[in-house]
Parts: C-alpha cells; sequence; structure tokens
C-alpha cells in the first residue's frame, strides 16, 4: 500500500476539523498520516482521541496554498491527498483512490463534493445557488451533473495526486488568496500536455456549505479574481455574464423611461422563469425555490460588483481582508 499523506489547512483546532478527523479515522486505508497546518496550539489536547498518526506545523496567518505547500514539502509520501478542514471523507476515500490510480495509470484523481444532510436553511440556500448554471456557469455541469470522466481541473477541498507531480510544478501558488486550485491544474496542464487528470464519483467527500453571507462574500471575491483567472476565452466570457447583466440593469435604470422599465421587467420575468424551471429539477419545495432565484440575484449581484471593484486596483487588499473571515466560518 502506497504512503498517503493527507494534508488538512486550518486556523485552528475547532470542531470543523474534529469531524474530519473522525472521518478520516473511519477510512478502509491504513497506510497515511494526516499532516495539519494550523495557525495556532489551542485545543490540541481534542486529537489526543485518534489512532492515526497525526503532524502538526504551525504557520501563521498564511493562506491555504502555503500551508499546502509546507505540508507536502515538509515529509516523505508517494500520494498526497489534499481535504478541507470543514470537509469529511467517505470511508471509501482513499482506497477508491488508489486503485483507480492503479487501474488506470493516472496520477492525480478527485471527485465531487456532497452537502452534509443536517445542514441548516441558509446553508442549503447556498448549495442551491452553487447548483445554478447562472451562478458557477460551467463549473454546474463538473461539480454537480458530470458522469466518471477526464478532465482538467479538481478542487482543492477533494484531490489526491503523487508527491512527484505535484512538486514538479512547485505546488500551489502561494500569491492566490482565491482560485489556487484552478491556477495550479491550469500550470499542470500547460507543463504536461498529456496529462491525465480524473473525476470520479467513487471519491467523494462531504463538504460544509456556507451561511449565506459568508457565500456572498465569496462570490464578490470570485467576482474580483475573475478577469485575472487562466481560463478558455469561452469559459471567462461564461464567468463574466452576471458583471455584464449587471451593466444592463444600470444602463436601463438611468433611463427611467416606460419602455426601458418594461425591458427590464420583462427581462427579470423571463430569467426568473427560466431560473425556476432549472431549480425545480432539484428543489421540491416552492416557497424555498422563490427564495433561491432571489438569492441567485443577490450572488450575481456580488460578483459583479467584485468585477467592477477590480478596476480600481485595490483586489489584493479586499481580498486578503475578507479572506480569514470566510475561512473562519
Amino acid at each position: 500500500m502506497y504512503k498517503v499523506n493527507i494534508v488538512i489547512p486550518s486556523i485552528t483546532t475547532d470542531p470543523r476539523l474534529i469531524r474530519c478527523l473522525d472521518g478520516i479515522q473511519n477510512l478502509n486505508y491504513k497506510n497515511f498520516f494526516v499532516t495539519l497546518v494550523l495557525d495556532d496550539s489551542k485545543n490540541l489536547s481534542k486529537l489526543k482521541k485518534f489512532k492515526f498518526k497525526i503532524k502538526i506545523l504551525f504557520l501563521k496567518r498564511a493562506n491555504m496554498s502555503t500551508k499546502r505547500n509546507m505540508a507536502a514539502k515538509k515529509f516523505n509520501s508517494v500520494f498526497l491527498a489534499f481535504i478541507d478542514s470543514d470537509a469529511c471523507p467517505s470511508k471509501n476515500w482513499l482506497i477508491n483512490a488508489i486503485n483507480e490510480m492503479k487501474s488506470k495509470k493516472i496520477e492525480i484523481i478527485g471527485g465531487p463534493n456532497i452537502p452534509f444532510e443536517n445542514e441548516n436553511f441558509w446553508q442549503k440556500i447556498s448549495y442551491y445557488c452553487k447548483r445554478s448554471f447562472f451562478v458557477t456557469a460551467q463549473y454546474n455541469f463538473i461539480n454537480y451533473k458530470s458522469n466518471n470522466r477526464y478532465c482538467k481541473l479538481l478542487h482543492s477541498s477533494n484531490f489526491i495526486v503523487s508527491k512527484k507531480l505535484y512538486m514538479l510544478v512547485n505546488g500551489m501558488n502561494k500569491n492566490l488568496f482565491i482560485g489556487e486550485d484552478h491556477d495550479f491544474f491550469y500550470r499542470l496542464n500547460e507543463k504536461f500536455k498529456n496529462l491525465k487528470v480524473y473525476f470520479t464519483k467513487k471519491v467523494f467527500v462531504y463538504h460544509e456549505d456556507r451561511e449565506f453571507k459568508f457565500f456572498l462574500m465569496q462570490r464578490f471575491c470570485y467576482g474580483l479574481n475573475v478577469l485575472t483567472a487562466k481560463n478558455t476565452k469561452i469559459k471567462r466570457i461564461l464567468a463574466l455574464i452576471p458583471f455584464f447583466s449587471i451593466c444592463i440593469v444600470f444602463l436601463l435604470l438611468l433611463n427611467l423611461s416606460k419602455l426601458s422599465l418594461i425591458i427590464l421587467s420583462s427581462f427579470f420575468v423571463l430569467l426568473s422563469f427560466i431560473i425556476f424551471w432549472e431549480t425545480k429539477k432539484y428543489i421540491n419545495e416552492f416557497r424555498t425555490t422563490l427564495v433561491v432565484i432571489i438569492c441567485i440575484y443577490l450572488s450575481n449581484l456580488f460578483y459583479g460588483f467584485g468585477t467592477i471593484i477590480y478596476f480600481f486596483g485595490v483586489r489584493n487588499w479586499i481580498e486578503k481582508k475578507i479572506y480569514r473571515n470566510i475561512k473562519k466560518n
């Protein structure tokens, strides 16, 4: 069995991290150790109950990329398994990943993030919004509708990679606070033209959705970064739809004629109907659907506003201010 270093960056030893470690304790793959990279040493006594080996590193006020890179470099292993502290692996997470990698002769694999069953109403609203094409564009398919396939991108909350491959591109970009996983896979695909990245539903984790106000903060940060993202032209256009929509609405509002009001009203009615038709496939309750439609508009408003703020040259400063607040919650 190959040795796996399960890397978990976290701010502190909180209940979410303990839940993640509880899940790791139930894994049916045994040749692994966990590397925690924390800001502080609070509540470390809670780690004593775990029977597997836990290595702890401290790196105060660093972003997730820096913490992951530090954990990857520090200890020897064949594979690196990345998971977020607010996630929890399925029992077969590692065994399925390693078996698939061996059988398909690949060096990197990942899978979907599934919400916990006990999430509250506003966490579910965040999840429903993420499932909409009008919020996540092409990632709607990648995250929620895709079957097993070869792909170009996985998310940092759930993927397993050979340490050798990870280090060949010097890990994740330590200067990025948002979108570090997208950048990592972009650089991988640029360096290795025939790289095989595999997505499979067998390698899934449970991942906690954010409270809606923090989801809005996250969308704002994504908006700040959309013009710097290393995507194809088509994907960048899709990602900018919220920005262009807000510009159109703003221009119509500047002209409060009857015609502009009719156009604006018709636009919202048509779009709301389309969103309703899309979301009814995974939301059964009518009132919840109405809330989701409103929240989709709100998330696009924050996303578009973030894109506008980008032009003022304060992206890095704002992003760092917001980043830690999002990670804490």
